[in-house]
């Protein structure tokens, strides 16, 4: 490879696409092409092997702009990856110009690109693709967890490496995500959002600066992946691949192995299997013998997905990335970074906020905002009980239907089966919202006692506004379609129905006022839900995966 002749002379990405979009142009003439994009890379899969060009791209943290760059980084690539995939990195083949002026892989011409030449794996058995014919079982975790236990025996650690644990290093990447993804804020990603995610993680610094320094002199930081997650794992019955280690930046692959376990369980929870991340961090801790990462692992699973978040983003933007699949990619970026979102404010069980509070308060204002944010479902009382009833959710009913739709037999049912559905969505391991008064006691003791006996964690959000607001916002409604059909002479009698939720503990109700503007509301209601994760994170032992 270094003896080829180099020239300047890159081609368009028109005219590299074109060419490597031929059949003929490879020396194998494949029977089929298949070309995939990412924000750094183009990929063309042409049985038996697989073709990656880096991009001419510089994004700060990845710089592939010069041709002896992605020379560099394409040798680079298949040094390291070599470690854990042996057999599929073949090497690093030139593309070059010849004496006519086509592109060719004739190794005699003009160098122009270079490309890593890989065995193609079957598609059958990457991980992702097992998860989702739902292939994937417990032992199939185990399996994994030997063979990423034993790169993490034989990879490198020391003094250098151990240096990339401390806070200033890791802040880093974090400083530089928040900076890289400000554009996106109104795309694919709310100021509230990245105001909290930032929020959450620069107090994390501060409260556990002890415990990144204990990680580095215990050890943890490792010559890792960087970037572990489902799609770069395959899982044949006879072997496990682990590919596509980062080569383009050391501070991304220098880490503690706290992080490249939390990029696959983040991955793993994203893709709805909660279980299945769970048991990972579990063997991971058993297999290790490190149970302090526990305490890391929301922080580095926010981190984890903020990052994906912010790489989905800029592919969508890539002028080459078609209409259809930029939709995909922003639609990613947004789960991506409502998942980092959770992580920060909730953590990673599944848990239910109950958005409750006197009528008029803005209960189902919020609580679509927070179903929006976390990508939470958001179950209604209004709507079940008009449901329930076969009514329509907006009808505005009479006196007489209405005595009946809200009847103590109704709203017994009604709060049943909203806790019903609740629970039905957590059995799912994702988060749930509930919206309703929850104004009797004995609503909120029915609730708690059916997640106490799934032991799932709940949260209380009771709004809070003065008599003349909520008085307003009823005068409103009988000129407005609602889902509510409180009116306001019904106010002194709900007022005087409703049981302040003195039996709640303090540590799972925060006040909400929704006389305040409204942004500025929610974002201060973000902030304390990070404070409180903090704080129990403060108080917590080593925690069960």
């Amino acid at each position: 490879m270094n003896n080829h002749k180099k020239t300047n002379g890159q081609p368009p990405p028109e005219e590299l696409l074109g060419f490597l979009s031929q059949k003929s142009s490879y020396p194998h003439h494949p029977r089929h092409i298949r070309f995939i994009q990412t924000h750094a890379s183009y990929v063309f899969i042409v049985p038996p092997f697989v073709y990656k060009i880096k991009k001419p791209v510089n994004f700060g943290f990845l710089d592939f702009s010069t041709l002896e760059k992605r020379k560099f980084y394409c040798q680079r690539e298949v040094e390291l990856n070599r470690l854990l995939c042996p057999e599929i990195y073949l090497g690093v083949v030139p593309i070059t110009r010849t004496d006519s002026g086509l592109l060719s892989f004739d190794a005699t011409a003009d160098v122009v690109e270079y490309a890593v030449k890989m065995r193609m794996l079957s598609r059958r058995f990457f991980f992702k693709r097992l998860l989702q014919r739902n292939r994937v079982d417990f032992s199939d975790v185990d399996r994994l967890v030997l063979k990423l236990c034993q790169f993490y025996n034989q990879t490198e650690s020391g003094e250098e490496i151990s240096a990339w644990g401390s806070i200033e290093k890791i802040k880093m990447n974090t400083d530089e995500n928040f900076e890289q993804t400000r554009s996106d804020i109104g795309l694919t990603l709310d100021e509230t959002s990245f105001e909290t995610i930032r929020y959450f993680t620069d107090r994390f610094y501060e409260l556990f600066a002890p415990l990144f320094q204990e990680r580095v002199r215990q050890g943890w930081i490792k010559n890792g992946h960087g970037d572990l997650h489902l799609e770069h794992i395959y899982l044949a019955p006879d072997k496990i691949c682990i590919f596509d280690r980062i080569e383009f930046n050391e501070r991304f692959r220098l880490i503690d192995v706290a992080c490249d376990i939390a990029f696959l369980a983040m991955d793993l929870d994203y893709n709805q299997r909660q279980d299945l991340s769970s048991f990972f961090c579990r063997r991971m801790a058993e297999a290790l013998k490190d149970f302090s990462f526990y305490k890391l692992l929301d922080f580095y699973k926010s981190y984890r997905a903020y990052v994906r978040g912010k790489v989905e983003g800029m592919t969508a933007k890539d002028p080459l990335v078609g209409e259809a699949k930029k939709k995909d990619h922003i639609e990613r970026a947004k789960r991506y970074f409502q998942l980092s979102l959770q992580y920060a404010t909730i953590g990673s069980q599944p848990t239910m906020i109950v958005v409750m509070g006197r009528v008029a308060t803005g209960k189902s204002y919020l609580a679509e905002h927070l179903g929006t944010k976390l990508g939470w479902k958001v179950f209604s009382s209004d709507r079940i009980r008009k449901e329930i009833a076969g009514i329509d959710p907006y009808q505005r009913t009479g006196p007489e239907e209405r005595q009946k739709l809200y009847s103590k037999a109704m709203s017994l049912k009604t709060y049943q089966e909203m806790v019903t559905r609740g629970l039905n969505e957590l059995g799912y391991q994702r988060g749930v919202i509930l919206d309703g008064t929850f104004g009797q006691k004995e609503q909120r003791n029915f609730l708690r006692e059916k997640l106490k006996e799934k032991a799932y964690g709940c949260l209380f959000v009771e709004l809070e506004a003065d008599r003349q607001t909520r008085e307003k916002r009823l005068e409103k409604r009988e000129h407005s379609p609602s889902l509510s059909d409180a009116r306001l002479e019904d106010l002194p009698l709900l007022d005087k129905l409703y049981e302040e939720p003195l039996e709640l503990p303090q540590e799972n109700i925060i006040k909400f006022s929704s006389t305040e503007p409204f942004e500025t509301a929610l974002k201060n209601l973000f902030i304390q839900l990070c404070d409180r994760h903090l704080d129990l994170l403060c108080k917590s032992e080593k925690q069960p995966g």
